[in-house]
């Protein structure tokens, strides 16, 4: 594997290593940020961190009309049919963008929500023993 398909994990405030040539994604196993160049889109790596294997995603995009391979068909067709055409596929992309960034917020919140049970719960267990480093020091005050 080139060094262009090992994926690198993405510190804090090192967005500026980030070029047009990368995909940016999260492992799925340990939810660090993943930078890789996008020729590895849709290949397998090893993710640095945890070691577990995670498929980098697909690199989706608009294409324009003049981009579109069948652009001299469309040139044929009435203005409206090909802005129907440009229409539906943003629509659909669009549409994949959307559900993506849906399930990426799905996925924080969840997270989010058990990190706040576990301060709940430790939060308990705090009270707990310091109600029981305050009943040991009653019975036994330090001495002078």
């Amino acid at each position: 594997m080139s060094d262009a398909q090992k994926a690198h994990e993405l510190k804090q405030g090192d967005q500026n290593s980030v070029n047009t040539n990368d995909v940016v994604f999260d492992c799925p196993f340990c939810h660090k940020s993943l930078v890789v160049d996008k020729i590895a889109a849709g290949h397998d790596l090893n993710c640095p961190t945890c070691g577990k294997t995670v498929k980098v995603p697909e690199i989706h995009r608009v294409v324009t009309l003049q981009e579109a391979p069948e652009t001299k068909g469309l040139q044929a067709k009435p203005a409206w049919e090909q802005e129907m055409i440009s229409i539906e596929s943003a629509l659909g992309e669009t549409r994949n963008q959307r559900e993506e960034a849906g399930n990426f917020y799905k996925k924080h919140v969840s997270e989010a929500n058990r990190q706040k049970l576990r301060l709940e719960k430790l939060d308990i267990k705090l009270k707990e023993l310091d109600t029981r480093k305050k009943a040991i020091l009653a019975e036994h005050p330090p001495k002078k």
